[in-house]
């Protein structure tokens, strides 16, 4: 290995998260049984829920790309041999075996199989960064990525529903387009054009940005999005137990294979830890609030949506399991990296 352990694991020139936000996965487990329950105790509310969702993805996307530099997203071009296994694993083997898992599981489910596909094909752009801090890995290139990855969604997301799933079911290209223009082009082009108009006025948008930390407008948002997501589409989700048992299988490989290949990828590529912790959340993270919204609007067959819904109640356990096993990993590196020997010169000898 040609780089220093010790960096490998230092991240110390990042600015930590808040125990807040370090509490986050339990804030949201919690936000999809606060759901379920709305649902059941209050179920014209819950119907009533679902313009939440899509609101609240534009918001959160257009949050998350708030004060992103442009020259930012250029670091990641710096670290060539990252950027390129991290588009390979999100764009070609994901989206491969997304498919694979779906022609295996749900051939006979075909709107089933087509929510799996969207739900997976879509890597997140968001809570990734919170998972690789409580790992210990690169945030500052995971930042710089955020905007390498929606782009690539933007452009490849209709592509791919188009090409996985448009024998399953009826593909209308044009709303899918539709969807990702309002879900994720609007937001992001908003987000730049606020940041734009904030420096030209020289206000600094660290400035809001760090206002919007404070008070966990982000978190709060997500949270509420997950809340009307699990409360809207309850009653689809508590008919269909089957589908649920139908879906935990293809999940579960999905999420447990895209975390082996991340972590060999990885070493193969000779990666250190903080890149590979990255590598590792910015593959099994979905962006399942654009999922939802897109498959609410542009697929008809409620179990479309249905599919996207149960996707975080398997992903976030999940991703947590890995937070830990990542972190067991590190120790155990740094536990048995040997100690560089000290050396006895004559000089020394002779003091």
């Amino acid at each position: 290995m040609h780089r220093c352990v010790t960096s490998c694991f230092d991240t110390s020139r990042f600015d930590p998260l808040s125990n807040a936000d370090r509490l986050q996965p339990l804030l949201l487990i919690g936000s999809i049984l606060l759901g379920l329950a709305v649902a059941r105790v209050a179920p014209d509310v819950a119907h009533s829920l679902d313009f939440i969702v899509s609101i609240g993805v534009i918001g959160l996307i257009y949050i998350a790309m708030l004060g992103l530099d442009l020259h930012k997203v250029t670091g990641a071009f710096a670290e060539r041999r990252f950027l390129t296994v991290a588009v390979v694993v999100n764009f070609v083997i994901n989206p491969l075996l997304a498919w694979g898992l779906a022609d295996l599981f749900l051939s006979g489910h075909p709107e089933l199989r087509v929510g799996l596909i969207l739900f997976l094909v879509t890597p997140c752009i968001g809570w990734y960064l919170l998972f690789t801090e409580l790992a210990g890995g690169d945030v500052g290139l995971g930042v710089s990525l955020l905007g390498v990855n929606l782009t690539l969604q933007v452009l490849l997301l209709p592509l791919y529903l188009w090409w996985f799933a448009g024998s399953s079911v009826a593909i209308d290209l044009a709303g899918i387009v539709g969807s990702v223009a309002a879900y994720l082009v609007a937001p992001a082009a908003g987000a730049w054009a606020t940041s734009w108009a904030l420096r030209r006025t020289s206000t600094d948008v660290n400035d809001v940005r760090s206002t919007i930390d404070k008070v966990h407008l982000k978190t709060m948002m997500l949270a509420l999005v997950i809340i009307a997501m699990f409360a809207s589409q309850a009653d689809a989700l508590l008919d269909n137990p089957r589908v649920v048992l139908e879906l935990v299988p293809p999940m579960l490989a999905f999420f447990g294979l895209a975390f082996v290949v991340a972590l060999a990828v990885g070493h193969l590529a000779d990666l250190p830890y903080d890149q590979t912790a990255l590598l590792t959340f910015t593959a099994t993270s979905r962006n399942s609030e654009a999922s939802l919204a897109i498959a609410a609007t542009a697929f008809a067959s409620p179990l479309v949506a249905l599919t996207v819904v149960i996707g975080p109640v398997i992903e976030l356990p999940l991703l947590v399991l890995m937070v830990r096993a990542l972190q067991s990993r590190r120790t155990s590196a740094a536990h048995t990296t040997p100690k560089p020997q000290s050396t006895t010169t004559t000089e020394g000898i002779s003091r």
